[in-house]
């Protein structure tokens, strides 16, 4: 597996570390005892302990007991990531700290160790002195996820609320600011939404059945939760005059599928803001009434390709109507690959009986995502002709698309695909050898613990994850004796820690006898590069403190973003060495997601590829809000090259993925981009 090495430390940074060597060389010739380690050595060493995942038998305990806040402060931070059950008793006492920081980061940091023992006191904490005490605690409740304390939380919440004769207005609020006057009670609602108890969070939300907040806070938590009793939250944010709230109003309402929301629906397709029309448009179709046809096919004629091509999705999710072929046939030949896809999915759900022979006449389509929006479209078809299609799809020249082909396969043929899809855990790429094993573990196919086995070892020749982790979540469902032989051996031999826990987590849920110990991350960084990573929280004599900022280049403009290298330095400086490298130049934006996020940096461009090694997460306090850049992953510590933007707050990623940086300069170029858009390249300044 291939190690990185963290971006060298400029000059400044160098020639300090170089003389607190030469200074304990010093002490040494006296024959003295060395100096204490300075501030910046101890910081150092907490990164390397949070980034081997180690509590260095008991170091990192007594580094969160250190007389020094700041060195209490990110030694609990660590002990949060690290999120091993013997730091939580220490992170409690935290919470009794004379220092309202502390016990902030010690309250953020029991959430994210995620251990049930830490309620009691943070249910005590709810009444802290201090409201973003109070916030950080009702947050950690709602990522521990007990379901027992809903109705502390929900009762905090009301405490929090200011009082009002009529509905709570909130506007200008802002996730990224630790000052905003909101911020406790946003904590709150979000964390009596992670506890999923519907009753409590319609007692915040409703007052004698009545919406208490005009807030999109308050409208992303009853569009989260899909509870019938939260409509009247949904509709009042559909009808407020905040864009946000409108748009996850009308989301929210089109996940209820209440019919009685049409006209509403419809209305706010004429919105001005584009998001709020593209998420009526989309809730339409997820009502499915047929009434929603004459609304999709006048968007068919707007300027706005995300509204054309919304209107061509909400076509294929609403009943079969054979009349619109000639409406939507014009739209299979569009310039854009993006309006192209959803023409063939809005093709094959209106003109079934005759969609595969239409395909008989077209060239297959020269970008590959546009042929796997087919192979999708074919496999909710299932006839025999659509399947006839997909097996020669097998064959497609660029395995990119062949994803797509064995999902689709499963769905339309059910278990009659899994010899298909064992063959394929064996294909040298590794998108199609996840698909293959997710597939397997979609259908809950079994007796198949050694072609596991031997994908997984196939695995083991490349720095990626994804495929031995989707190995590992195939061979759990196997539930036989070759599966707890093939999990034991992953759980000793995997290179990554990331996997071997994954195993171990299987065997326990199996009821085996002996669960390998997952130990220690091998980390391949020297001990002065931690020590560089840190020196921001503590400037060495000589070093200037800058925030390095990134300048990437698409055909719409430059995006700035800055990046956090003190709450996420190795994230943060790995970004800034593949850049430096040219490594992101040239590369795709190869997911889109409108109103979401956009994501781009892999090198394979088509979701699986990385830099062939795995980042730590390093998740901090700061929340998913427009502009966001956060590094993807397909689970804990598997981080590596790809990025995503957020177009809009995202609460659900906070906590769960590293922030590591927010654009500052050119959002309004986030909402320009489309898939396959080009990162011309990006360009670093790090103050040097």
């Amino acid at each position: 597996m291939m190690r990185m090495r963290v971006t060298r430390p400029g000059a400044g940074v160098i020639a300090a570390l170089l003389a607190i060597g030469s200074a304990g060389a010093a002490w040494a010739a006296k024959d003295e005892p060395p100096p204490p380690p300075t501030y910046t050595a101890i910081l150092g060493r907490i990164l390397e302990l949070e980034d081997t995942r180690s509590a260095g038998a008991g170091e990192l305990d007594r580094l969160m007991r250190h007389p020094q806040p700041g060195i209490r402060r990110r030694a609990a931070l660590a002990a949060g990531r690290v999120a091993d059950p013997s730091l939580v008793p220490t992170l409690v006492d935290l919470m009794n700290d004379e220092e309202t920081e502390i016990r902030q980061m010690a309250a953020f940091a029991l959430g994210l160790a995620g251990d049930p023992a830490a309620i009691d006191r943070l249910v005590a904490a709810l009444s802290d002195s201090e409201p973003n005490v109070r916030g950080r605690a009702a947050e950690a409740l709602g990522r521990i996820g007990d379901p027992r304390a809903a109705g502390d939380v929900a009762s905090f919440v009301l405490r929090a609320a200011p009082r009002a004769e009529g509905a709570i207005t909130v506007r200008g609020d802002d996730p990224g600011n630790p000052d905003d006057p909101w911020v406790e009670l946003r904590l709150g609602l979000l964390a009596l939404t992670a506890l999923e108890d519907r009753a409590a969070v319609a007692q915040a939300l409703l007052v004698d059945g009545r919406p208490r907040f005009d807030w999109w806070v308050a409208a992303w938590a009853a569009m989260r939760l899909e509870d019938p009793a939260l409509a009247p939250v949904l509709v009042s944010a559909a009808r407020s005059d905040d864009p946000r709230s409108k748009a996850l109003g009308a989301r929210g309402l089109g996940a209820l599928k209440d019919a009685s929301a049409f006209e509403l629906l419809a209305s706010l397709t004429r919105d001005s803001n584009e998001l709020v029309a593209f998420e009526a448009l989309s809730a339409l179709g997820a009502l499915g009434d047929e009434r929603g046809r004459e609304v999709a096919v006048r968007l068919l004629r707007s300027p706005s390709d995300l509204l054309r091509r919304q209107a061509l999705l909400t076509l294929a999710a609403l009943p079969a109507e054979s009349r619109l072929r000639s409406r939507i046939v014009p739209f299979i030949g569009d310039p854009s690959p993006w309006i192209r896809a959803a023409a063939l999915a809005a093709l094959a759900r209106t003109d079934r009986d005759n969609f595969a022979l239409i395909l008989s006449g077209m060239d297959p389509d020269p970008v590959w995502w546009v042929r796997a929006a087919l192979a999708r479209s074919l496999g909710e078809l299932g006839d025999d002709m659509s399947v006839g299609i997909l097996h020669a799809m097998l064959q497609d020249e660029d395995a990119a698309a062949l994803p797509a082909v064995l999902s689709a396969l499963r769905e339309a043929r059910g278990n009659d695909s899994v010899d298909t899809l064992v063959r394929h855990l064996q294909h040298p790429s590794l998108g199609v050898r996840v698909a293959a094993a997710e597939n397997l573990k979609a259908l809950g196919a079994r007796g198949l613990s050694e072609p596991l086995l031997e994908a997984w070892r196939l695995g083991l020749g490349e720095g990626e994850l994804e495929g031995r982790l989707a190995v590992v979540d195939t061979l759990e469902i196997q539930a036989d004796e070759a599966a707890l032989a093939a999990l034991t051996e992953i759980a000793v031999d995997d290179p990554s820690r990331a996997v071997r826990s994954r195993a171990a987590a299987a065997l326990r849920t199996l009821g085996a006898a002996e669960v390998p110990d997952p130990g220690p991350e091998d980390v391949d960084r020297p001990v002065l590069d931690y020590r560089a990573a840190m020196s921001p929280h503590y400037p060495l004599p000589g070093m200037s403190l800058f925030t390095p900022r990134a300048f990437l280049t698409t055909r719409y403009g430059v995006i700035e973003i800055h990046l956090d290298v003190v709450e996420a330095p190795l994230t943060s400086l790995s970004f800034v060495r593949l850049a430096q490298r040219g490594f992101y130049d040239g590369l795709t934006f190869h997911r889109i997601e409108p109103g979401f996020v956009i994501q781009g940096g892999d090198p394979s461009g088509d979701g699986y590829g990385g830099p062939g090694f795995a980042l730590r997460c390093e998740v901090t306090r700061q929340p998913f809000a427009r502009g966001s850049v956060g590094m993807a992953h397909v689970g804990r510590d598997t981080g590596g090259s790809q990025f995503f933007v957020a177009l809009s707050p995202q609460p659900h990623l906070d906590g769960r993925y590293t922030r590591f940086g927010s654009v500052v300069s050119g959002l309004e170029i986030l909402d320009l981009i489309r898939p396959g858009d080009v990162i011309e390249r990006i360009e670093v300044w790090t103050g040097e």
